[in-house]
């Protein structure tokens, strides 16, 4: 994030209208946590995408290849999304007169149905949102 902020701020110099995505499958990639990625790239931060990631070499999906919650595995889950949701909130990013962009990153592996695993994304998120608000 350091690094993403810094060439954030570099590009501003020039095209006001540049911005970052913050993926929550890259966070456990670069070990960093919600809260400190959101917090250091804020004022550059246009789109939030949320997804998986496989960090164990040598198994399927290894990587930045956006398997479905659940996935053996797997780093992101209900419990990980409902924090990065934490922290787009305390960020200040939920406000209903500009809104950001969420939008969900699943690659189906060739085995799998497409339809299933966009329902379970989506019922992850719903799942994650729920406990927000608790």
């Amino acid at each position: 994030a350091p690094l993403a902020a810094e060439f954030a701020a570099a590009v501003r110099e020039e095209y006001s209208n540049f911005g970052l995505i913050v993926d929550l499958s890259h966070i456990p990639i670069t070990h960093e946590t919600s809260d400190e990625v959101l917090h250091i790239l804020r004022p550059y931060i246009t789109h939030f995408h949320y997804g998986n990631a496989v960090l164990e070499p040598g198994c399927d999906a290894y990587g930045d290849k956006h398997p479905r919650f659940g996935y053996p595995h797997g780093v992101n889950d209900t419990e990980e999304l409902t924090d990065y949701l934490r922290a787009i909130r305390n960020e200040g990013f939920l406000r209903p007169e500009n809104p950001v962009i969420l939008s969900m990153e699943v690659s189906p592996r060739p085995f799998e149905d497409e339809q299933i695993v966009v329902a379970s994304t989506k019922r992850t998120l719903l799942r994650a949102w729920a406990q927000l608000e608790e």
